[in-house]
């Protein structure tokens, strides 16, 4: 199963599309997308990750993937990839036990660990934030 919903790489996703997917979460996909854009002063683009995650928009900082967003049904997907010393910051500013989780099974990778957490209309946008924030390295 992909992480997304849009895998079709011959057929880019509209705002339109993305806003119906993500329905009852649109709230805190519009949330995390200005705070980014706006706060972060991160660059978001639309980009494809192929079928096995589909169409994302990409957050980066001085051309470095900082967060993509895979937009999913009544929700979506934040995948935020982590160094160690990175890891433990998250840890240090409290993230939720289930986000811990996912972050503790993560496949690590030369560049860090592959953290994908789901983000739906009842949970909150505070660990996507807190994960960006230690790739980031500020508090």
């Amino acid at each position: 199963m992909s992480k997304g919903i849009f895998t079709d790489k011959t057929r880019k996703p509209a705002a339109k599309e993305i806003e119906t997917a993500v329905g009852r979460a649109g709230k805190n996909w519009k949330e995390l997308n200005d705070y980014f854009g706006s706060t972060l002063k991160l660059r978001g683009e639309l980009r494809f990750y192929g079928v096995n995650y589909g169409w994302a928009i990409r957050f980066a900082k001085s051309g470095r993937s900082v967060v993509a967003l895979y937009p999913d049904r009544d929700g979506f997907t934040a995948q935020v990839i982590l160094k160690r010393d990175q890891i433990e910051a998250a840890y240090e500013h409290g993230v939720s036990a289930a986000t811990k989780e996912a972050v503790d099974r993560a496949t690590e990778f030369k560049e860090g660990r592959w953290v994908f957490i789901h983000v739906d209309a009842k949970s909150g946008i505070g660990d996507a934030v807190t994960l960006v924030k230690a790739r980031l390295n500020i508090g």
